[in-house]
């Protein structure tokens, strides 16, 4: 295949660079002030100085919200509200955008549309007088993934098109529709994009890719949040989807690779999740027809439809809606080198496996030649147009089918298993699992409380246990988060050829090792609807001279970080004992009552959920000390979300801990700043080369290399604790001579059988594409403290390990190797597909080695997976607090 051609229009660097700094020095110049008494309602390109998608040019955050707080100024056809703050303190803005006269009504009509998304107290009578009544909203999401531009700046051109134009199209849809239009997503991405972009503009690095994560925490993994909503942005939009104003459609607006289709719309393609109503599909499938009708009238080539997306799994913004009753639509534009013009040859342009051909998912080839960022915003905002311009002509009908799909999801969960789920108070974990009920609740999903005991299925469940009835809207959203998984190849794949669009199961009551019973059989109980939950302070035992938390508790973590924050000296349990007919597992904390008072104890555990109990011994146990750490998180210069999301779940467990490069370990700072190390999932090429140089500027290029392994080696050997996360492990086995086999072959390595450096043995290929496995696990140990004697680990083509018998072990310096967590004899597949698992049978997922005085923990699965897995967090939290 041949090789893109990326070409700009002017390859003058100099005059490039020119160009910036005159654009810097004049922005004082173009931008207006908002206080301006004229009711001139100003264009983008007049304010901006440019018009949004020129060439070379982008708007960032300031601008973009100026511009709509002008237009709000200006017009009585649009309100900005601020939403709240970003996780970087940016306001996180959305503009409403309706006829004049629907402002004086908008919570009437916000109420109606509530009331139409939960029928379930609605007369027909009313339902259809409400109907006429209503108007139909609709919410267009821009720019989540900010590298993904165009659409923040198409926002501010549809926004003036909707407030500005009076033709009788743009009056009927303001009469109909209430827009809530959301210019980004991830505002702080847009500012990072942007900087980034004009700090290249004009070098030979022009429109590269970022050296770090374009959101914090999350960066492309920010819309893969829409379900858990552990990040501000997502938690402040999920309350307006599903808290708030209810929409009908949601419109998520994207960009993909260069050299694919000019833009994707729906029809997705297989597999369809079964939870999903067929009839919202079919009308989400008409609205996108028009819309590609739309685009072919207006002379724009290269839409596909039926391909690359599609509707399996549930964590996008464009897939969570799915399961609330509104539309889920996902654009996805060819992208250009962020503003910069890129030039493609027709052989280049791949679409399926016909190329460029017309196929019956791609009608329409483009022929090639220059693609521009103004392209990606016109034919954003003929779409945009074309779903408002659809659902106004038709908004009653659009508005009874959103009522319908409700009612659908009701009568369902009435008359079909299963009927509900429960989530007992006996947990493993109590505080996990009422975290897990949060998570239902802010999706806008209803939980229930037994007042009395009652039966289900032939088995008592106590008062105060946790009831999720399907008969209520959003059953298909609670019924495809709680249910365990079968991921349907399509028929005919070729498995080594095929994958899921993101992942094949994300089954979270697995995920976050909570006990959840689902009921196939109708059955009675008195129940209670819950408020929305809050995790309780801990409950404390007076007497006895000790505290004792279990360690089965993820946040007894949190409790053994402040102990040790405050200097408060404290302990652990080395073995499980029995007290007042409860077990408390090694690791259970261990707190002197006499150093610490009552009053300190609670403050401490406030906020942790925590069973804290008074004991008067812990024998025969012995108390080992907790004893402080110093840990360092590898940050590359290749954004590594898994280390983004390192970072956020150890800061919610108020882990203390620095970021660090590769100068840094090259310099020698590990072994005498740190006592830990994580490296997140990575190939090993990506730690020891990291970017090639003319890449990225010189200071974000090159990887470890030869010296930071050096220096690695001697932090381990000194003492450290090295934990390698994942994909980390082959880099671990590679570099340090541990006496430990990797027998999975990488996903992408095309070769079928392939060869480690110095190891002899073939790898297999295990198919496993974000599925739920099992493990058991060795609780003995203190790297699984807590976990108790089996497991369910995340696996997307994960590492799983052969231990070396030792002597056929060629490391003299690895004194011993321990089996923490290994796969079992039948089928380990709890959800998900697997294919050639029996190929794990025994085989390792974890292992810690000994290397003379240091370790190195090798986590061979997923064990944070987008802070959903809270049932192998301590994993990694583990070899840090016991130590």
């Amino acid at each position: 295949m041949k090789e893109k051609l990326h070409l700009r229009p002017n390859q003058n660097y100099f005059f490039r660079a020119t160009i910036v700094i005159f654009l810097f020095l004049s922005l004082s110049v173009v931008i207006l002030p908002l206080t301006s008494s004229s009711a001139e309602i100003v264009s983008p390109e007049k304010f901006l100085g440019f018009q949004p998608g020129q060439d070379f040019k982008l708007a960032n955050w300031k601008q973009i919200t100026d511009y709509f707080q002008l237009l709000s100024q200006a017009s009585n056809r649009i309100k900005l509200i601020e939403l709240g703050k970003t996780t970087l303190g940016r306001p996180l803005v959305m503009a409403i955008i309706t006829a004049e006269e629907n402002f004086s009504n908008l919570d009437r009509y916000k109420k109606i549309h509530q009331t139409l998304h939960d029928p379930r107290q609605l007369k027909p009578e009313e339902k259809a007088s409400l109907i006429k009544e209503g108007k139909a909203i609709v919410y267009i999401s821009c720019s989540i993934h900010s590298t993904e531009i165009a659409a923040s700046q198409m926002s501010m051109e549809l926004a003036h098109k909707l407030v500005s134009d009076n033709s009788e199209e743009t009056k009927k849809i303001l009469s109909q529709i209430i827009l809530l239009l959301v210019p980004s997503a991830n505002p702080d991405g847009i500012d990072l994009v942007t900087d980034w972009y004009y700090k290249t503009l004009g070098t030979p690095y022009e429109g590269s890719s970022l050296p770090w994560l374009y959101h914090y925490y999350t960066g492309h993994d920010n819309n893969r949040d829409w379900f858990m909503l552990t990040q501000k942005e997502t938690q402040l939009m999920a309350r307006v989807l599903y808290q708030e104003w209810f929409p009908l459609l949601v419109y998520d607006v994207h960009q993909m690779g260069s050299n694919g289709p000019r833009i994707f719309l729906p029809p997705y393609q297989d597999p369809v999740n079964p939870n999903l109503d067929p009839l919202l599909l079919r009308e989400l499938y008409q609205l996108t027809g028009k819309a590609v009708i739309d685009l072919s009238r207006a002379g724009k080539t290269g839409m596909a439809t039926n391909t690359i997306f599609d509707t399996w799994y549930n964590t996008a913004n464009r897939a969570a809606p799915l399961r609330h009753n509104a539309l889920g639509i996902l654009s996805e534009a060819a992208s250009v080198n962020l503003a910069s013009p890129i030039f493609i040859r027709p052989g280049d342009i791949r679409v399926g496996a016909d190329g460029n051909d017309i196929q019956s998912t791609y009608l329409e080839p483009w022929p090639g030649g220059w693609w521009r960022l103004r392209d990606i915003v016109e034919y954003e905002e003929i779409v945009a147009l074309s779903f408002l311009t659809t659902i106004a002509e038709k908004k009653e009908k659009f508005m009874e089918n959103f009522c319908l799909f409700a009612e659908r999801q009701i009568e369902k969960g009435q008359n079909e298993p299963p009927y509900a789920y429960l989530i007992p108070e006996a947990q493993k974990d109590w505080p996990t699992a009422l975290k897990l009920i949060e998570v239902i609740q802010k999706n806008g999903a209803e939980v229930y409380r037994a007042t009395k005991a009652f039966e289900a299925e032939g088995i008592n469940y106590p008062a105060g246990t946790y009831v999720i009835l399907l008969s209520q809207p959003y059953r298909a959203f609670v019924k495809d988060l709680l249910e365990s998984k079968a991921y349907p190849l399509p028929p005919g794949q070729d498995p080594t050829q095929h994958l899921p669009y993101d992942e094949a199961s994300w089954t979270l009551p697995l995920q976050m090792g909570v006990r959840v019973t689902e009921v196939t059989s109708k059955f009675e109980a008195n129940l209670n609807l819950l408020p929305p939950i809050k995790m309780p302070d801990s409950r404390i035992e007076s007497g006895g001279n000790y505290y004792l938390v279990s360690s089965n508790f993820n946040n007894s973590v949190t409790l053994a970080n402040r102990l040790l924050k405050n200097k408060i000296s404290a302990g652990y349990i080395d073995r499980p004992i029995t007290v007042g007919g409860q077990t408390y597992p090694a690791g259970s904390l261990v707190i002197d009552r006499g150093r610490i008072e009552a009053a300190r104890m609670a403050t401490l555990a406030k906020g942790l959920g925590l069973e804290i109990k008074g004991v008067n011994s812990v024998e025969p146990a012995r108390i080992q000390p907790l004893t402080p750490y110093r840990l360092a998180i590898y940050q590359p210069w290749t954004a590594s979300m898994d280390e983004g999301w390192m970072r956020w779940v150890l800061e919610q467990f108020e882990f203390d801990f620095k970021v660090i490069h590769n100068s840094d370990i090259r310099a020698g700072q590990l072994q005498s700043n740190f006592t830990h190390l994580i490296l997140p999932s990575l190939s090993s090429q990506i730690i020891l080369e990291g970017r090639k140089k003319g890449e990225v500027p010189p200071e974000y290029a090159g990887g470890l290399g030869p010296e930071g392994v050096s220096a690695l080696n001697s932090f381990i050997r000194s003492g450290g604790t090295l934990i390698a996360a994942e994909n980390a492990a082959d880099f671990a086995i590679e570099n340090l001579g541990l006496p430990v086999k990797n027998i999975i072959e990488p996903r992408r390595m095309r070769r079928p059988e392939s060869q480690v450096a110095g190891q002899t043995s073939e790898r297999v290929r295990v198919y496993s594409p974000g599925s739920i496995l099992q493990v058991a696990v060795d609780p003995s140990r203190p790297e699984a403290f807590g976990i108790g004697e089996e497991a369910a680990i995340f696996c997307y083509f994960s590492p799983a390990f052969e231990i070396a018998r030792a002597e056929d072990s060629k490391s003299a310096s690895t004194q011993k190797v321990w089996n923490l967590a290994w796969f079992p004899a039948y089928d380990p597949l709890l959800s998900g597909i697997l294919l050639n698992g029996e190929k794990l049978k025994y085989k390792s997922a974890a292992v810690a080695c000994q290397v003379e005085k240091g370790r190195v923990i090798l986590l061979g699965f997923d064990a944070i997976h987008r802070a959903q897995a809270h049932g192998s967090f301590k994993f990694l939290f583990n070899p840090i607090i016991y130590h």
